[in-house]
């Protein structure tokens, strides 16, 4: 893959990943417990894919083969970023929903 490619990739699984999130949250607030653990759980994996992606572009340029810098590279790291970020949150909201 080219690292255009790499960057939608990772688009694509940020944003699948965070979709399945307010889906799970959406699913503790109606207290369906059951869901929200599977959407979550589901959400996990589809982030973990796309930092196992960035983590390759990590390593490739620490091996010397620097990615081709762009905007949407940068676009693709926020997107995971973000995601990473509304992982916690979203946890501790759907922890808080449980202890109601």
């Amino acid at each position: 893959m080219n690292t255009e490619q790499i960057c939608f990739k990772i688009i694509s699984l940020a944003g699948e990943s965070f979709s399945k999130m307010v889906e799970a949250l959406n699913s503790a607030k109606v207290k369906d417990f059951n869901r929200s653990e599977e959407l979550f759980e589901e959400a996990r994996k589809i982030l973990h894919e796309a930092h196992a992606i960035h983590s390759e572009l990590l390593t490739a340029e620490a091996s010397g083969n620097s990615p081709e810098f762009s905007v949407l590279l940068v676009h693709a790291q926020d997107n995971l970023m973000n995601t990473v970020l509304a992982e916690t949150i979203f946890s501790e909201m759907i922890e808080l929903y449980k202890n109601r």
